[in-house]
């Protein structure tokens, strides 16, 4: 073969190199043909699309599968990598304004950096930050990091009030290669059938950005429609780029949503940040799915929707339709009413036979609507939570997510550097934060952490439960937040625990929202509970959630018998109540993609609106 290979003139060697590369390339093309043909895909799909959409996923699967062989490395030498990161951290801004008043230099002399920075640097609340924040606003560089911020990422402010944080292009890209990356192969081997070339509606809406005196932007720092990475995604999504160009009308944006989730029979994916948004959206389609099959049959955009929007982005969105589609518009009037007369049951399946998964947070707080979900209008469909994040960076990956929302999170060894508080005594003078390798499982401990934004030993509010590790790796459950807990005498009645009472308290009873208050001016403290439910409230309501609080929490028990707390106050708001609180904090300005119900409420005019639509008005 060498022999006849050298006696081969030149022309001769090109063609059989030209036939070899032509055979190689339609083996592929014909492979990935294939691929698309056997496929489920969305009728939406134009052959352009298609085929964006195979070789996005084949690059996704294989990138994927190498961050996972990364992440494990790192897990596997957890303490190194968390050392090295913090190390790194303090070399970097050690000639920031916060480095210099804190010592970062001498820090680094040390022999044990990681003992030294603990001893000497204190723990932190954002107030600590309050003024670095000022300055890096006004414009002043190299203020709490070296590398210039990308923006003030404004957090959702469940815990009673929104905080500005410094983002970094650090933080941004780690959530990507750490975070999406991971979490794309954990999906791959958890659902391999999930991810083939079917849409996604992504419930997505356009952010409310301000901007500092020093030009930098300011608001939600999740993923959206303005950044360059979302429009390259664009052709996965159900959704026009129109629909995501709805500004200041959050209503209106998930009717748009819903219209187009609705227009393709093979959607495979429902995405949010919450899995409250989901459960949004199937609701609007049960009460409004008469609506939205007229607006397919007629090709054209509901009249009062459109009414409210923009003339270009009405013209956009009627055209993006396509025209009428009569047949689509008689399946999903045939879906909704089929779904609505079992009470909703199986809406998501019987308008989208072929959808495969729910891909939305659906831990802690969201695990009642995750619950709500597959027992009615998602029965049947997997509902997975993959990613741990906040407006402070990415914090944990789900490597084996469940298939209810259940996800553990195993932490991410190079996102943050992570300490632990035990909750024993959290306000003890002298704290004394855990290392992940002090840790004991199945106890309970707030995050301290120092992210790649310039936070250093912040309290991040929340609470988690060491489950197992992954490695040397902590895997976490989350609980709650801090700043959600119900506490008039040391109590300290937490979210899973009021949660708890109201389904204990509450039975047969289909309660759609709740929340909760401190009430101390006037009487004896107590909680006032506001439940959004079908029915009316049992006579004993109040008496029976009393019981359930006492039995969910012992140490509140234990006070209401020394009667320092007085009994629960329980109170039915009119339907509507909850969406009309919503629309409230997205006027003030926290982000749809971010906002959680709290659980808790600390302001006192969202406590007035909800009263001023309670049944004892």
């Amino acid at each position: 073969m060498r022999q006849m290979w050298r006696k081969m003139s030149y022309a001769e060697k090109d063609y059989v190199i030209g036939g070899f590369v032509t055979a190689v390339g339609t083996a592929i093309v014909s492979h990935q043909s294939c691929k698309i043909l056997m496929s489920d895909q969305s009728e939406t799909h134009t052959s352009s699309s298609l085929v964006t959409q195979q070789l996005l996923f084949q690059s996704m699967k294989f990138a994927g599968a190498l961050a996972a062989k990364r992440h494990d490395r790192d897990c596997n030498n957890f303490e190194a990598v968390q050392r090295e990161l913090l190390t790194r951290r303090l070399k970097e801004n050690c000639e920031t304004a916060y480095g210099r008043d804190y010592g970062f230099s001498a820090l680094l002399a040390q022999e044990d950096v990681v003992e030294a920075f603990r001893a000497s640097q204190p723990i932190t609340t954002h107030p600590h930050y309050q003024g670095y924040v000022e300055r890096i606003a006004s414009g002043e560089a190299k203020v709490l990091n070296a590398s210039a911020e990308t923006m003030l990422a404004a957090t959702s402010g469940t815990s009673g009030h929104r905080a500005l944080l410094p983002n970094t292009k650090d933080m941004s890209s780690t959530f990507f290669v750490r975070g999406i990356m991971v979490v794309f192969d954990a999906v791959a081997k958890s659902l391999p059938d999930a991810l083939q070339l079917q849409k996604t509606v992504k419930l997505a809406f356009a952010p409310s950005w301000s901007e500092t005196e020093g030009g930098l932007r300011v608001g939600p720092n999740s993923s959206g429609p303005k950044d360059k990475s979302f429009k390259r995604l664009l052709s996965l999504y159900s959704t026009p780029m129109a629909g995501y160009e709805i500004e200041g009308d959050e209503p209106a944006a998930m009717y748009v949503h819903a219209l187009f989730a609705a227009r393709d029979r093979n959607l495979g994916i429902i995405e949010a940040n919450f899995v409250s948004l989901p459960e949004r959206m199937l609701r609007l389609l049960a009460t409004d799915g008469d609506r939205i099959a007229d607006d397919l049959a007629a090709g054209k955009l509901d009249s009062e929707i459109a009414a409210r929007l923009p003339e270009k982005i009405v013209k956009r969105l009627n055209s993006e339709l396509g025209g009428g589609d009569k047949e689509r518009a008689d399946q999903v009037r045939q879906a909704v009413r089929e779904a609505n007369e079992k009470g909703g049951h199986s809406l998501a399946l019987l308008l989208w036979p072929k959808l495969k998964l729910i891909l939305s947070n659906a831990t802690g707080a969201f695990a009642d609507y995750a619950s709500r979900l597959q027992d009615g209008m998602a029965y049947g469909v997997p509902i997975l939570s993959t990613v741990y994040a906040a407006s402070e960076g990415l914090i944990g990956v789900s490597l084996h997510p469940g298939l209810k929302g259940d996800s553990h999170y195993c932490l991410v060894p190079r996102a943050m550097f992570f300490e632990f508080l035990p909750l024993a005594s959290p306000d003890a003078p002298a704290q004394k934060t855990l290392l992940a390798h002090e840790l004991t499982p199945g106890e309970d401990y707030e995050l301290v952490i120092t992210n790649l934004g310039g936070l250093y030993r912040y309290r991040l509010g929340d609470v988690v439960k060491l489950v197992k590790f992954h490695g040397g790796a902590p895997v976490v459950e989350f609980r709650y937040r801090q700043g959600q807990l119900l506490n008039l005498r040391g109590e300290k009645t937490s979210e899973p625990q009021l949660s708890s009472a109201v389904r204990a308290g509450l039975p047969g009873l289909p309660v759609h929202e709740y929340t909760s208050m401190e009430m101390v001016e006037g009487t004896t403290p107590h909680y006032l509970v506001l439940v959004e439910s079908e029915g009316e409230l049992p006579a004993n309501a109040s008496e029976s959630l009393e019981a359930a609080l006492c039995e969910a929490n012992p140490v509140y028990a234990t006070w209401r018998g020394k009667r320092a707390i007085g009994p629960c106050e329980l109170k039915r708001v009119k339907p509507g109540a909850f969406e009309a609180l919503r629309r409230q904090r997205v006027a003030e300005g926290t982000s749809p993609q971010q906002l959680k119900v709290s659980r808790v409420l600390r302001d006192k005019s969202h406590l007035q609106l909800l009263l001023d639509l309670s049944d004892n008005v």
